[in-house]
């Protein structure tokens, strides 16, 4: 069965329906900046380095970035230019160019071979991964 939650539409003239999958995603979203948070408590001098793609990475970030979770020391929501330029640092990846372009590119993918990284994400949170993130970084 499917579950519907009420939301109001861009217009505001009707409510829209959220179904199952749109909450995952939510769900997933708002985890995934739990843990870039919590990666960001790490230094440099740990050797954190990302081993996925950039694109990944600069995705990933804009997720969290868009749930508005992630906050500087005063409580500001953080610029997604400043939480590049922190996790770039912290993983030891050149940061992108244009990292907005970067993330929407790897939003845009589909199919069997590279889904988003949104997509990954919920599939490893279905196989019971814990801190999905991780898989995705050394520590060495």
């Amino acid at each position: 069965m499917t579950n519907y939650h009420t939301q109001t539409s861009v217009a505001g003239k009707q409510p829209m329906l959220a179904t199952e999958g749109q909450k995952l995603r939510r769900e997933a979203q708002t985890k995934l900046a739990s843990e870039i948070e919590q990666l960001l408590t790490h230094t440099e001098q740990e050797g954190l380095h990302w081993k996925g793609t950039r694109i990944d990475l600069m995705e990933a970030l804009h997720l969290a970035y868009e749930t508005g979770l992630l906050q500087d020391e005063s409580g500001i929501s953080m610029k997604f230019t400043t939480l590049v330029r922190l996790a770039c640092q912290l993983l030891h990846v050149s940061p992108p160019s244009n990292p907005y372009e970067c993330a929407s590119r790897g939003r845009r993918r589909k199919g069997m071979l590279m889904n988003s990284y949104l997509e990954r994400y919920l599939l490893l949170l279905k196989r019971q991964c814990l801190h999905p993130i991780w898989e995705s970084i050394d520590r060495s």
